[in-house]
């Protein structure tokens, strides 16, 4: 390989993970779910066990009889800090794909996961809300969510030749 070829390569293109709006969005939303219902579990727990059906009455009557002061604002800030650590792993744990002309690098955590060859892949295509990637035998090479635009997507394994099947609008 020489210059001239790397000088007409597209640069590399990353595809997944969460932007700035969409992690303060994710971590607000964790958040406020983990607040409204540490603020709720006593409503629960308490209404729980007025249900004959309802099983556990003993921790669900214990859960709701909690009335200490401090547990007025302790329980949903302890359910805000659990929301918005459930929000870090979501978004830590979405996987980022690194594209070029040679290989597909799928990080995770930070950490480059696994490296795809470009002579593996044979076929690239969305299942719901997954990316396949497969070898020519059939074999999954790698199959997760990736967030972004579906559009976005599809058009970066398309600008570096990545065989894309499915619908092209």
């Amino acid at each position: 390989m020489d210059i001239g070829d790397d000088a007409e390569a597209p640069p590399g293109r990353s595809v997944g993970g969460f932007d700035r709006a969409a992690r303060a969005w994710v971590l607000t939303l964790f958040g406020v779910a983990g607040l409204a219902l540490a603020t709720a579990i006593p409503l629960l727990s308490r209404w729980a066990t007025r249900l004959p059906w309802v099983p556990f009455h003993g921790p669900l009557s214990l859960l709701g009889s909690f009335d200490q002061p401090w547990l007025t604002w302790g329980r949903p800030a302890l359910g805000l800090l659990a929301g918005a650590a459930f929000a870090g792993w979501v978004i830590l744990d979405s996987p980022v794909l690194h594209l070029s002309r040679d290989e597909i690098r799928v990080e995770r955590r930070g950490r480059v996961e696994r490296v795809i060859e470009r002579s593996k892949v044979d076929t690239v295509y969305r299942r719901r809300s997954r990316i396949v990637i497969e070898t020519a035998a059939g074999r999954t090479l790698f199959e997760g969510d990736v967030e972004g635009d579906r559009v976005a997507v599809r058009d970066s394994f398309l600008a570096f030749g990545y065989p894309w099947e499915g619908p092209r609008d």
